[in-house]
């Protein structure tokens, strides 16, 4: 007797038993059977499997039915940020935040390196002068805006192989970049929270989008075809998928082990009885990027925006925008 899962044979677990171990499923006929080691394999052993090939495939099947967003993560094609990026955006935020931390950070990375050296140069900046140091782009640049453009560009070449039938990624883009832009200049104004960390969380607060058009383009469509503009897509997504992005985006993000509070204004960025200042920031800025980019709000929208001083943050998120997309 072999298990099918683990390979374990029947001599192994006899020779275990003072363990616990013991066999959960067994089929004589065929000599092969489930072991208490391999309890997460009983459901599809019991639906009909019995060779590991359809064993892993009847586990995967059991696994998006019963837990998706586990599933969803498992199996997204999609490395993660840079670690030193959010390193730098603790610094940026500290009390003692100085460049030469900042340089440290960058210079671990090559490729940071390298797109800040281009990011200085560019002609955007309007110096004929080739920097070749780290220190000079963020001189030159500035550093929470070398850092903005690093982590947008980093953010925005994650994610590949969506279907422009479903989803506009230019369009999607300049939400999120427009998103992060007002909830830094609103938290600047307001005094609330960090305005580092509510501009990450706008530029991310999308994400869990991208994973379910990933990895479930077909069911997804089903939610990009019924929904309507100025209507809640996450309520939509519950009703026709059972788990909506920012439950999928926070999914994510916790596997990448960002802060807590960056999974949590995720999680909660559609949650509409929500008191956290922070939330209530992120769901303002959302609906004024929503607003100003498609300029089909109601009346009430934008009174809204009307509200907010707009030219702060059309002036980063045009800088940004120029820069990134």
């Amino acid at each position: 007797m072999i298990c099918i899962s683990c390979g374990r044979t029947h001599r192994y677990i006899a020779s275990s038993i003072d363990q616990g171990m013991h066999w959960l499923r067994s089929d004589d006929a065929v000599g092969l059977g489930i072991c208490s080691f391999c309890e997460d394999s009983v459901p599809a052993w019991d639906q009909g499997a019995r060779d590991v090939r359809t064993l892993a495939i009847a586990k995967v099947s059991n696994k998006r039915e019963t837990d998706l967003p586990g599933w969803l993560i498992e199996n997204a094609k999609i490395p993660s940020l840079p670690h030193v990026l959010i390193e730098i955006y603790k610094e940026l935020e500290s009390d003692t935040a100085g460049i030469e931390r900042m340089i440290e950070l960058i210079q671990t990375d090559p490729g940071l390196t390298a797109r800040s050296l281009q990011l200085g140069n560019s002609a955007y900046y309007g110096s004929s002068k080739q920097i070749t140091q780290v220190a000079d782009a963020i001189l030159r640049v500035g550093p929470f805006d070398l850092w903005a453009l690093l982590i947008s560009t980093e953010v925005k070449s994650l994610f590949f192989g969506i279907r422009p039938d479903l989803l506009d990624m230019n369009i999607f883009w300049r939400h999120s970049l427009l998103t992060a832009c007002a909830c830094r200049k609103l938290a600047e104004q307001q005094g609330i929270g960090s305005p580092g960390d509510l501009f990450i969380a706008g530029l991310i607060h999308d994400v869990g989008k991208l994973v379910f058009l990933q990895q479930m383009p077909i069911e997804y469509a089903d939610v990009v075809a019924s929904h309507t503009f100025g209507d809640d897509c996450s309520q939509l997504e519950e009703r026709l998928l059972s788990v909506n992005h920012a439950e999928i985006g926070a999914k994510l993000f916790e596997s990448w082990n960002f802060p807590e509070r960056l999974i949590q204004l995720t999680a909660e960025h559609h949650s509409a009885d929500a008191d956290d200042p922070d939330v209530m920031l992120l769901r303002q800025a959302n609906g004024l990027a929503h607003h100003y980019l498609d300029r089909q709000s109601s009346d009430a929208d934008q009174e809204g925006e009307q509200q907010v001083d707009m030219g702060p943050i059309i002036a980063l998120y045009e800088r940004l925008t120029e820069l990134v997309l």
